[in-house]
């Protein structure tokens, strides 16, 4: 469903997310999340974000407007960049209405996902 990791000398988290979800399955993850966010600020006040969502179908309304307002609300916080690479251009399409914060860019090659997330003076102090 997802999966989490953080690598404080990049300031990087990935995270991985898969399958069809449930607003149950959507909460468990905006509750990690939440925790891992805030475990991050406390050390630092903005982290880039690589969001693996090759197997993420695309969802239901509910999950997608869930998803917008959670993202409100965690990239009004973190100005760091959030690269989300998918796996088609209709996932693309549900990702950038979700999301439509400057500071998130959807992707279909993790290589350039990751060049964008890297480029010099993106990561805001």
């Amino acid at each position: 469903m997802f999966d989490f990791s953080y690598d404080p000398d990049r300031n990087l988290m990935r995270l991985v997310q898969a399958d069809y979800w449930s607003l149950t399955e959507f909460r468990a993850f905006e509750s990690e999340f939440t925790k891992r966010h805030t475990t991050i600020r406390s050390t630092i006040q903005n982290y880039r974000v690589l969001a693996d969502c090759r197997h993420f179908p695309v969802q239901s309304a509910e999950i997608s407007e869930a998803f917008g307002a959670f993202f409100n609300m965690i990239m009004a916080e973190n100005k760091g960049r959030y690269a989300i690479v998918v796996g088609s251009t209709l996932n693309k399409l549900q990702a950038k209405r979700a999301l439509p914060q400057p500071h998130v860019q959807t992707f279909t090659d993790t290589d350039q996902a990751m060049a964008w997330l890297f480029e010099d003076g993106s990561l805001p102090a």
